[in-house]
């Protein structure tokens, strides 16, 4: 099954570009005798927070050294575009949804500069895979901020931005700070994904679709809380961003095998599995599809008809998707 997982034609969509990690190691590659570029290492267990702090501590807060603003040069943000997409192809990825922003990168670059660095590398990747963004908006910077990172966000559609990702801290930043930001991000046709329901409740699931409009849930694990909610994700086709390996680490579920995504997919709501942060996380998409598949006791029909999810929720023009999803529905023949 590893083997047939592998070889399967595969959609990704909750991927995030911009973590210190892959910056991090390009460095060293680049200057490999600079002592000043060390492996990142722990400063405090993350397993001694709880809930978004945990993710905090994961991601940046618990590694020693920071990358400095010079890092962010346009060349590099190709180079580390394109390792992502060179991982993805490997990874028998047809089609990529990559997430940036909410970070230096936007800050030290500006945002146009950003993606284009990004799309040149889009540009050149291997003809099986295909790529496009979502602009991060971070709760915690504020609607000021967010309403300007989406304006600059929808004069790049064609640099492949084909969405916005509302991310951060669920618990202290309400949906309802975001509606203008997103407002303007929906006139501008571009999709709508909110990170919900995976440190808070199902109500932040049921606030990010009546008030925000999202099409995609980013996470969205506390939804199994409310058999309403999942009733009305089913009825309306409204996609979970599964991310199965981050909800392990950041302890929001105990074991793979009391994941979630088996009530999820009984109850038929439409799911995707993604790797999130795969450098982070020392994941990719196969070994996501492949651990699931392993603890759930999934059968390929099905890991098939989670790609199938992830090629009907992509923002892409319908044309597109249809096409997407003939492609990942070849399941491989067992050898």
């Amino acid at each position: 099954m590893p083997h047939l997982i592998r070889t399967l034609p595969k959609v990704e969509l909750h991927l995030h570009l911009e973590t210190s990690l892959r910056l991090r190691r390009l460095l060293g590659q680049q200057h490999p005798d600079d002592p000043t570029i060390a492996d990142p290492h722990l400063i405090a267990d993350p397993g001694a927070f709880t809930g978004y702090d945990r993710l905090r501590r994961l991601r940046y807060a618990n590694r020693a050294g920071r990358i400095p603003d010079e890092a962010y040069t346009t060349e590099n943000i190709t180079r580390i575009t394109a390792d992502l997409l060179a991982a993805a192809a490997a990874d028998n990825v047809r089609y990529v949804e990559i997430r940036v922003g909410g970070r230096r990168g936007f800050t030290t670059l500006g945002v146009r500069p950003m993606l284009e660095a990004m799309a040149e590398a889009a540009a050149a990747a291997e003809p099986g895979v295909h790529s496009a963004f979502l602009v991060t908006v971070v709760r915690e910077r504020g609607p000021e901020e967010a309403e300007a990172i989406v304006t600059e966000a929808a004069a790049c559609r064609d640099l492949r931005v084909v969405g916005i990702d509302l991310a951060g801290d669920e618990a202290n930043y309400p949906p309802a700070m975001f509606m203008r930001a997103v407002d303007k991000a929906r006139a501008a046709g571009l999709g709508i994904t909110v990170h919900a329901g995976e440190f808070t409740g199902p109500t932040s699931i049921w606030i990010a679709i009546h008030q925000l409009g999202a099409q995609r849930i980013g996470h969205g694990i506390r939804a199994v809380e409310d058999p309403d909610l999942l009733a009305y994700l089913r009825e309306h086709q409204v996609t979970l961003e599964i991310c199965p390996t981050s909800n392990l680490r950041l302890g929001l579920v105990p074991s793979l095998a009391d994941h979630p995504l088996r009530t999820l997919l009984k109850a038929g709501v439409p799911v995707t599995v993604n790797s999130d942060d795969p450098m982070l996380l020392k994941t990719d998409l196969t070994k996501e599809l492949t651990a699931v598949q392993a603890a759930l006791g999934l059968s390929l029909e099905t890991v098939t008809g989670l790609m199938r999810h992830a090629a009907n929720a992509a923002f892409l023009p319908e044309a597109a998707r249809q096409s997407l999803e003939q492609e990942v529905t070849q399941t491989p023949a067992a050898s």
